[in-house]
C-alpha cells in the first residue's frame, strides 16, 4: 500500500522509502524511514498536499511524493 492511500486518522508502518536519491535522503531525514509509524492527519482540498505525523512532527507532502513511500497497516 502507498502512503498516499491512507485515509485521515489512519496509521501505518513505513515498509519502504528509497533513501538513495537526494529527495529520498531528505524524506529519511524528516523521519520517513522503514519501521517508523506514520499517521495521515489531514488531506488538502484537492487531495494534495497531505499532512502526516511522523516522529512527533507534522509534515506536508505532495501526493506524488507520498506515492514513493510504501506502508503496511
Amino acid at each position: 500500500m502507498l502512503l498516499s492511500e491512507l485515509k485521515e486518522n489512519q496509521s501505518a508502518v513505513i515498509s519502504f522509502c528509497n533513501c538513495e536519491t537526494d529527495f529520498g535522503r531528505r524524506l529519511c531525514d524528516m523521519g520517513f524511514r522503514s519501521g517508523e509509524r506514520v499517521v495521515c492527519v489531514k488531506r488538502g482540498l484537492f487531495k494534495s498536499p497531505i499532512i502526516y505525523l511522523v516522529c512527533g512532527s507534522l509534515t506536508a507532502l505532495r501526493k506524488a511524493d507520498a506515492d514513493k513511500i510504501e506502508v503496511v497497516l
